[in-house]
């Protein structure tokens, strides 16, 4: 089947039947219209080796629902033979001081915004919440969670995310005060596009982070921050990782396993040192 605007039209409908949120049928269908406009073929831009791995993922998982839509089979099983080159960060992604992160939220807690949109960024500061679950949270949701304590919320693929509303008490009690609204995207705007209103926000993070000397911020810089400094408190826990992995709301352990990564050679040599000298020392 031809890569058309038609075609890419019935294929995202096609992804909506299935139960998938409207953010992964754009996802997908972007993903779908830039492979096929590179020259060298739709699978060139996953052998090339210059995209970020969860970019690599989205890809390859965009064009094998592209090849089941087409019943290509041909296509599919080329797919599944393809050797993808090592992942790689594209971007190492650097997480704020502790000084910054505070910063940063003072500020956001003082600045000249519209208040809806500071609500929005400061979830985010203060529990590592993406954009797009902030930005889908019900307001009847809202309004429970100051009842029950506990946010139930459609988070990423339509996963029913659980979380403890008091670290974020005061931004949904300013969100739940707010008139007209049924999902907080709402707030900020009149579009119906999920992906412009999380623009929308990225915006709003660059803007308030640069006005305290903070550059290359992104929303999802709090979230990665949050979660490198939660793995810190755990220091010596042996289920670290679970914690971490089950407190962010990851999917896959592997998310979990990257901010490992973070920790430098030298501190696993001392872990590793420390280890062999207590088996070798004397017993009591």
């Amino acid at each position: 089947m031809e890569i058309t605007e038609s075609n890419l039209g019935r294929f995202r409908s096609w992804i909506l039947e299935r139960g998938r949120s409207d953010g992964t049928a754009d996802l997908y269908t972007c993903h779908v219209r830039t492979s096929a406009a590179d020259p060298k073929g739709l699978t060139h831009r996953l052998i090339a080796g210059r995209l970020a791995p969860n970019t690599v993922r989205s890809n390859l998982a965009a064009l094998r629902a592209w090849a089941a839509f087409t019943k290509d089979a041909e296509f599919a099983r080329r797919l599944s033979d393809l050797r993808l080159p090592p992942a790689r960060r594209v971007r190492h992604k650097k997480s704020l001081s502790v000084d910054d992160w505070r910063q940063a939220i003072r500020h956001l807690q003082t600045c000249q915004m519209p208040d809806a949109m500071r609500q929005v960024l400061l979830i985010m500061a203060l529990r590592g919440l993406r954009s797009g679950d902030v930005l889908r949270i019900r307001k009847p949701d809202a309004q429970r969670s100051l009842d029950t304590g506990k946010l139930i919320y459609e988070g990423k693929g339509r996963k029913r995310t659980e979380i403890s509303v008091e670290p974020i008490r005061g931004p949904i009690e300013a969100l739940v005060a707010m008139r007209g609204w049924v999902v907080v995207r709402d707030l900020l705007g009149t579009s119906k596009s999920p992906k412009a209103m999380s623009r929308k926000v990225w915006r709003a993070a660059r803007r308030t982070a640069a006005q305290v000397g903070i550059a290359e911020m992104n929303p999802h810089r709090y979230r990665h921050t949050f979660a490198q400094n939660y793995l810190s408190q755990l220091a010596g826990d042996p289920n670290a990782i679970v914690k971490l992995q089950r407190y962010m709301g990851w999917e896959s352990m592997a998310t979990a396993a990257r901010y490992v990564q973070d920790v430098s050679q030298d501190e696993l040599d001392r872990i590793g040192a420390g280890l062999i000298s207590g088996l070798l020392a004397p017993s009591g």
